[in-house]
């Protein structure tokens, strides 16, 4: 095919912006069918792209050199990578406190803690939360390990924790719903109906990812949520913090070699616990959501299959009704290659259109999600990218078949159409 003059590619799109104007709301909802199938696809994986950042973000909340030591048998199952872990036995509480005291004389900072109840009522005279509050009971040095800073109030006294007094720390989720007007130091209450605890200070907020939520806890004393709520199931954790992500790899073999000995396991043998790093359970949670990924993209690309089946047919039909133009303009000299570029021009002009109208839509409904999620909005370069390319891929596979067509017509013929 000899090469084409830029005046006859510019004069095809100037024709095609004329013809558009004069059917503008076929073209407007021709645009609209594109568009629609560009907001699934770009839609659907910013929506992916934010809960991977939403996963990653909070993971990395935690420390990038932090770790925790705890029961294993936890399944991750989301596709078919899911991992699946092999059932071992509980950490009772007193293992959990001289594996920690252990390596505070090693000077390796770590802390015990337990969600005792991960799905409480929280009643505060005739108050109370929805039943999805938290319980974690922790120990002296848990803001420092899990980065939990106070709005108001204080943490725990080391008498209020060696006494097991009634004291609690709230979130502020759970403060905002029993203490509107921010009074909530220095009241009490009622974890389920049981005794009263007073609390004594408000974290400040984190974030609710939808995966980790520490606004929405209730923060007692590790002595005492052990003694009033503790079950046959109780199984401890102990979070660790390296001195600087360079020594996490050193501070995980000493925190293994000490936790080994406490169980009196013989060189060789299986450890009987499990070593979490924020990093990898982040890292599996990311993988696994590759093949949702996968699943959104496949929706996309059908829902834009249909897209481009239409964009065809309403192709082929202009391409019925304007038969005595094409006609006039081959009696005129305009030769197949003219026709063709004119017509595969409309195609590709009502693509890009519609490609730029379903990557804002789709922008929108996928950081919908980071609204959910209170994430930060991600704007995907990539997808944004992919979706106008695809719009292009779009006009010009639907608009060629129209377009040879309309460029295949006996002049004669046409011209004699009505």
């Amino acid at each position: 095919m000899r090469k084409i003059p830029f005046s006859v590619l510019a004069e095809a799109f100037t024709m095609a912006v004329q013809a558009l104007r004069a059917q503008l709301l076929r073209a407007i909802l021709t645009a609209l069918i594109i568009a629609i199938g560009i907001t699934a696809l770009v839609g659907m994986l910013t929506a992916t792209s934010v809960m991977e950042s939403s996963i990653s973000g909070q993971f990395n909340s935690m420390g990038a050199n932090t770790f925790t030591i705890q029961q294993g048998g936890m399944n991750i199952q989301i596709g078919r990578n899911g991992i699946r872990e092999k059932e071992q036995p509980q950490i009772p509480l007193r293992t959990a406190i001289k594996l920690r005291e252990n390596l505070e004389r090693k000077g390796i900072l770590a802390s015990v803690s337990d969600y005792a109840v991960r799905t409480a009522t929280i009643f505060h005279e005739g108050a109370e939360t929805n039943p999805n509050v938290g319980i974690l009971v922790a120990d002296k040095n848990y803001p420092e390990v899990s980065a939990i800073e106070l709005a108001e109030g204080r943490y725990f006294s080391p008498i209020e924790l060696n006494e097991a007094r009634a004291v609690a720390v709230i979130g502020p989720d759970v403060a905002a719903k029993l203490f509107p007007k921010g009074d909530a130091v220095g009241k009490r209450i009622r974890i389920n109906g049981t005794k009263p605890y007073t609390i004594i200070g408000m974290t400040a907020a984190k974030g609710n990812t939808g995966f980790m939520n520490n606004d929405n806890v209730v923060f007692l004393p590790l002595l005492t949520g052990h003694h009033d709520f503790a079950n046959a199931n109780s199984s401890y954790v102990t979070s660790v913090m390296a001195p600087s992500p360079l020594e996490l790899d050193a501070t995980i073999d000493a925190a293994t070699a000490s936790m080994r000995a406490i169980r009196k396991l013989r060189p060789g043998e299986e450890n009987n616990f499990n070593i979490r790093r924020s990093d990898s359970l982040s890292a599996i949670l990311i993988e696994s959501l590759s093949s949702v990924s996968m699943g959104a993209a496949l929706i996309g690309f059908i829902t834009l299959l249909g897209a481009s089946v239409a964009l065809m047919n309403i192709m082929l039909v202009s391409v019925t009704e304007r038969t005595r133009e094409i006609g006039t303009r081959k009696a005129l000299g305009a030769n197949q290659q003219i026709i063709v570029l004119q017509f595969l021009a409309e195609a590709i002009l009502v693509s890009v259109i519609g490609g730029f109208m379903g990557t804002i839509m789709g922008l929108a409904v996928g950081n919908g999600m980071a609204v959910i999620m209170s994430s930060p909005a991600v704007f995907p370069v990539q997808w944004m990218i992919l979706a106008l390319v695809v719009s292009v891929l779009v006009g010009i596979l639907s608009g060629w078949y129209p377009a040879r067509q309309a460029a295949k017509l006996d002049p004669i013929e046409a011209l004699r159409y009505e």
